[in-house]
This record gives structure tokens, sequence and C-alpha cells, in this order.
């Protein structure tokens, strides 16, 4: 039992101690009087003590009461010497004190089954569940991000605080904000012990532990007076429990963005399971990620077949070269939503804000390249909520398989790359036949078969338009023999160079079949020619 617990246990009005250090003692209670040995809190008379001078360091704690007022010479007493006032008498005190024998064994058990809740415990929902049956009361665990990570015991429906929290899974900023006001959450990481608050909103009492983990903040344990009267042995039984629901959060990586685990809130809406607007940019603004402006997602990819442990830290490597970013381990990769900052033209910038503001971070750069990393970046948005959206069309930008083996390019931008994922769609569906014109398909026949040039030529007659000269010099021809190949387009294949629309079909095809690849006619795409 820590001497804190002691201390808390007993009817007394003041202490004096030597440091505050000596609470967190993990003390045995003697029920032998001033017998001190080390490791263990005996119980002493002044006269005891004055007789005896203070215990050697190896004695443990003697424990001296003083009914009434302790005179000022004593409040500065030796390490192993703690003076208690009270208002009962030495014989009542001694009682009280007698009584934590029998508590401090309880006391041991109830740890061992907390213990054991933990070793048999495969996620946080079935050790929360565990700990409260041991604790006595309904608990919450919450991560960095505010998300509720697990809840247990019956927690009351008409305390309008506690059931929003559990209904929405996350905090609110009502919440939040008291604890900070109300110097709750200072007082408790000053501390680093739990502490008994009321909950005014909800007119309960509570108990508010933060979870620590190698001196980084994980998140809290909150439990509530629910059952039955929260004690000090309950207390050090909730901190014990803080300490253990620390070492999973940490095994299962679910600290939260601000101790570099990946946002929860950015995880959640990714899933589906998180749709609430307001709040999403509510913890966006949280994790000082800017509101109101263009977004895009990042997917990145690294080692195939890289586990949690590389992606957490992949994660943390992208989330400190971009500021003003969150990201999640989602799958096989680490997804990241980036600012770009509010529209400023009125036109359509991101494009070139987005490249600009990916490609010009040599510190991201250099992540991609020592890691061997590649980036696959969507088109910008504004909502938030359009991430899944936008994760889809980076998985579907990889899955294109728009690069080379061989190349060397690290970040792949969706708008480049726009008609080779169309066509993957669609050829994945079966249906890339729908996307040809088939005129073009015929024009691309022909060439491969005659070793002709005309689906090149109509190409460059749209990509130089109104300009026969830039058109031939491109490809490497005279004047002549361009328009001698637009003419025969015209009459083999009937289209029409002119015409718009024709014009737009053979863009559109040639990008599709340059997608496709030249499989595509031994595969039975394109159809045979007379």
């Amino acid at each position: 039992m820590r001497l804190r617990t002691v201390l808390n246990e007993l009817p007394i009005t003041g202490s004096y101690i030597h440091d505050e250090d000596l609470l967190e003692w993990d003390l045995i209670v003697s029920p032998s009087w001033n017998v001190g040995s080390k490791g263990v809190v005996c119980l002493g008379s002044m006269a005891d003590y004055l007789q005896n001078d203070a215990p050697q360091t190896t004695d443990g704690i003697l424990l001296v009461y003083v009914q009434g007022v302790l005179d000022e010479e004593y409040h500065k007493p030796p390490r192993n010497v703690v003076f208690v006032t009270g208002e009962v008498s030495p014989s009542d005190f001694q009682e009280a004190f007698m009584r934590l024998v029998l508590k401090s064994g309880e006391l041991a058990v109830r740890r061992e089954d907390l213990f054991r809740c933990y070793l048999d415990s495969y996620d946080l929902r079935q050790f929360a569940r565990r700990a409260s049956e041991v604790i006595g009361n309904p608990v919450v665990i919450t991560n960095t991000d505010r998300k509720v990570l697990a809840t247990a015991g019956e927690i009351p429906s008409d305390r309008p605080d506690i059931a929003a929290t559990v209904e929405s899974g996350y905090v609110s900023q009502s919440v939040e904000d008291h604890l900070a006001e109300s110097g709750i959450l200072s007082s408790v990481r000053s501390s680093r012990h739990s502490i008994i608050t009321t909950n005014v909103a909800d007119d309960l009492r509570c108990v508010t532990s933060i979870i620590y983990h190698h001196r980084l903040e994980m998140g809290r344990f909150d439990a509530f007076e629910v059952t039955h009267e929260v004690t000090g042995i309950d207390l050090e039984l909730i901190d014990f429990a803080t300490s253990l629901a620390g070492l999973m959060i940490d095994r299962l990586g679910v600290a939260g963005k601000r101790v570099d685990m990946g946002s929860s809130v950015l995880a959640d809406v990714l899933s589906g399971k998180f749709e609430d607007r307001d709040a999403v940019r509510e913890h966006l603004r949280i994790a000082d990620v800017p509101l109101d402006c263009n977004y895009v997602l990042l997917r990145v990819v690294g080692q195939p077949g890289a586990g949690h442990d590389y992606y957490a830290r992949v994660g943390q490597l992208v989330g400190d070269a971009l500021a003003g970013s969150v990201w999640t381990n989602f799958g096989s990769a680490v997804v990241v939503l980036v600012s770009l900052g509010e529209a400023t033209e009125a036109g359509f910038a991101d494009y070139e804000s987005c490249e600009r503001r990916i490609l010009r971070d040599r510190k991201f750069m250099g992540a991609l390249e020592h890691n061997d990393m590649r980036a696959f970046v969507s088109e910008p948005f504004s909502d938030v909520m359009e991430v899944r959206a936008r994760l889809k069309q980076c998985i579907l930008l990889d899955e294109a398989d728009v690069l080379e083996r061989s190349s060397r390019q690290r970040v792949v931008f969706f708008w480049e790359h726009r008609f080779q994922v169309v066509a993957s769609v669609f050829k994945g569906l079966g249906y890339s036949d729908m996307l040809l014109d088939k005129r073009v398909v015929a024009m691309a026949r022909y060439d491969r078969e005659h070793g002709s040039s005309y689906l090149e030529t109509a190409v460059m007659s749209v990509r130089f338009p109104g300009s026969p000269a830039e058109a031939a010099e491109a490809l490497s021809v005279h004047r002549n023999t361009y328009f001698y190949r637009v003419n025969k387009i015209g009459e083999l294949f009937k289209l029409d160079l002119k015409d718009g629309d024709d014009r737009l079909a053979l863009s559109f095809t040639a990008r599709v079949l340059e997608a496709l690849g030249e499989n595509v006619v031994d595969a039975g795409v394109l159809p045979e020619t007379s």
C-alpha cells in the first residue's frame, strides 16, 4: 500500500512529510507498535519518537499521530518520519490504522486481479470491462485525441456530459474546457496521480487520471462514483489500472496524434466511424490542422508486407516533415491529410500549389528517397469529410500501376494520371471497351499491322491545333507528309480532325489506349480490321 493511500484512509486533518516522493513508497502496514523495518510503515507516539529519535533509512516509515495542533518545530520531520494531526483520540486513530492491515491485504489481492486482467485481455475494451469489475465503478478510457477507446460499467444515461461522450465516441470540447479551466488537468499532470473531482454538469464525483508510458502522455483513465464511494484504496487501484492501460495503448498503437501514434480522428473518418463534420473539424483544430482551406490526401507506401510498427515509424517521419498535417496507419500504408491553404485565385491553382507544397519540401522528399517509399496524391478537396473518396483515388492510382517498376519518381499525382486510373477501373470491371471510340481503335490496329503512324499523327494534330508546322516538326516529317496523313485519316477511319467532337474522342481514346498498354491487342480488346 502506498504511503499516499495510508494517509488518505486515515482520519487526519494534516500531514507533515520530508518530501513528496515518500508518498509513492509502496509499504507494508505493520500491526506492531513502533517496530520499524525496511519497506514497512508502523505507528508510534510522539514520546516514542523523542525517546528513540528518527528511525534509520533502512527502517521504513514511522507514523506519529498528534491530536490537535502540531508544534511548528516538527513541521519539517526527518526523512523516515511522518507527522499527522487530527481530532480523533489516539486510541481511535490507532484502531483506524490497524484496520489498514486488513485493507492492505485486500488491496494486494485486487491489484493482482487487475494485473491478471491486463495479462488476459487482448484489447482495451476487454481490459476496461474487467478493470471496472475490480474497481467497482464504471470507467472510460480515452487517448490524446480525446477518442473514447473503451467504456465499461453501468454509466448513468441521465448524465448529459458522460452520455454525450459515450454516444459520440469523443470527449466534447465543453468537458475538456471545464477540466482545463478548473485546473483539474494541470493538477493531475503535476501530481502524476489520480484526483477526485466533481463533474458540475452531471453532479457526479469522478476520478481523473492521466495515462503515461515512458514519460509520454497516452490518454486518460476516468472512473465515476456510481456503484460505491471512491476511497483512497480505490485511487491506488485506479492509478495501477491507469499504468496498465498505458502499456496496452502503447502495445496497440492507439495513443493518438499527440504522441506520434497517428490521428484517431482521421482513422475514424476514413473507416466511416466518425461522420459528425463539426466534431471532426474541432478535433482537427486541436491537432493544429488549418480549417476552411483546401487539402490533399497522401497515401505513403514502403516495404511490401511491412507491418504496423514499420508504418508507425513512417508516419512519424512524414508527420514531422509535413507541418500542419495529420496522419494515421490505414491498411498497409500511412495516410496523410495535408493542408494547402486557402484558395486565393479565381481559377483553380490547387494542382500547382500542391506540387509546390510537396515537391519543394526537402525533408519530406528526403524521407521518401532515403527509405525507398512512394506517395500517391489525391485530387485537392475542401470538405474534410471527402477523405474516404480521396483515399479511394490514392488506392486506385497505386493499383493502376502508372509508373515503370524502375522509375525513381517518388510522388505520383492523381491528375497527371487520370486516364490511366479510369482505364484501370474500367478494365478491372471488364468494361474498358466502353471507353474506346472504335474508329481510333481501328487506327491503332492498322498502325500495328502496317507499320504506319496515323494515330501518332492524329494525336499531334490535336496537341498542336492550327499549327501544321509544329505538328510536322514533332513528328519529324515534311509538312506535305503531315497533310497527306491527315487526309488519309479522314478517308480510312472516318475521323474529321477539324471537328471538335472527333478531336475529343480521338484524344480521350488515345490516352486510354496508352493506359491499357499494347497487350490489349493480344487480349482481344481491339477489333480486327479488314
